[in-house]
């Protein structure tokens, strides 16, 4: 069996650990690889069905290399034509992120559309596409980056984060949520069980907002959200000493009354943190917008005025509104 029909019958949507030099996809095969001296290689596939994939075809999108200093992501690349048909310009991109300028990760699972997202103190951020049935192979890499955090007496929010979530701090097991909300609930026993001094710190349910305003402009709006309500989706916030988790959906605000099942981990590393801040939504009433910053990154989260997490992550702003 030659390397193109090997690849090619192992192909499917899932997340695959490369353990052997055979594992490697042939379109990175040039790329120097040492198995030896790395914690964790996955390849991602291309998001195509089985029956339009063939041998000769480059079947995977991505490989992700961590070692104990960097994570390395190699991206097949193509560009477009002028005639619209793919044009092959280099094989591949790598990029290189340095473990110690990691500030967040962000996995984000929608049925079988999911993201992983690096979020560097320096730079863009890097976002790898891939289906969502293989979110418990992510995860693993997920926690291996989680691992490279420095505990938290870097910074002085975090040291904050840490003094003021310690007055409310309780087991995962204690998270009580609603019927909507109670995968929320299992996604943080999930993490608990990898992370054992995990604690949750605060926690809250989804409920409908409204739009600011008056007149015919705000008696349109409420009609509209009347039919199509804006939901303010729930969040767990937990932590230890390394790490801030946020567990929620994959947005904040969502129109109409589908039933959302997404899911979101947000994992920022609290030395990393350079700021908080809080404003009051521009547009929803009983909605307040919370920023975390480290470097060039920039993570908002959209919570209930008064709620826990907002009152937990206020109080540790350097300049916020104060909570109504």
């Amino acid at each position: 069996m030659t390397t193109e029909t090997t690849e090619y019958a192992r192909f499917g949507p899932w997340v695959d650990e490369v353990t052997t030099p055979d594992d490697v996809p042939r379109l990175y095969r040039d790329h120097p690889l040492d198995l030896t001296s790395t914690r964790l290689v996955l390849k991602v596939p291309r998001n195509i069905a089985r029956r339009d994939a063939h041998p000769g075809m480059d079947l995977y999108d991505h490989l992700l290399v961590l070692d104990d200093a960097r994570l390395t992501v190699l991206s097949r690349t193509v560009t477009t034509s002028r005639r619209g048909a793919p044009a092959l310009t280099r094989p591949y991109d790598v990029r290189e992120i340095a473990l110690r300028d990691v500030a967040a990760v962000h996995d984000v699972v929608s049925m079988l559309d999911a993201s992983l997202t690096l979020h560097p103190r320096t730079g863009r951020p890097l976002t790898v596409r891939y289906n969502g049935s293989s979110r418990q192979t992510v995860d693993r890499l997920v926690d291996a980056l989680r691992d490279s955090f420095r505990a938290a007496p870097a910074g002085s929010v975090g040291r904050r984060l840490l003094d003021a979530a310690d007055l409310t701090a309780a087991p995962p097991q204690d998270v009580r949520l609603g019927g909507d909300d109670t995968a929320l609930r299992a996604d943080v026993l999930a993490v608990a069980r990898r992370h054992a001094q995990l604690r949750a710190w605060a926690w809250h349910e989804r409920r409908v907002v409204h739009r600011y305003g008056r007149g015919l402009r705000a008696a349109a709006h409420r009609l509209t959200h009347a039919v199509s309500p804006m939901t303010l989706h729930g969040a767990v916030v937990a932590g230890d000493d390394r790490a801030l988790e946020v567990v929620g959906r994959r947005a904040w605000l969502v129109r109409g009354r589908t039933p959302e099942h997404s899911a979101s981990r947000l994992v920022v590393g609290l030395a990393t943190i350079d700021t908080v801040t809080a404003q009051p939504h521009p547009a929803y009433q009983d909605t307040a917008t919370v920023t975390i910053r480290a470097g060039d990154c920039a993570l908002a989260a959209d919570l209930p005025e008064r709620s826990a997490a907002h009152v937990l992550l206020s109080g540790v702003a350097d300049r916020h509104p104060a909570v109504r």
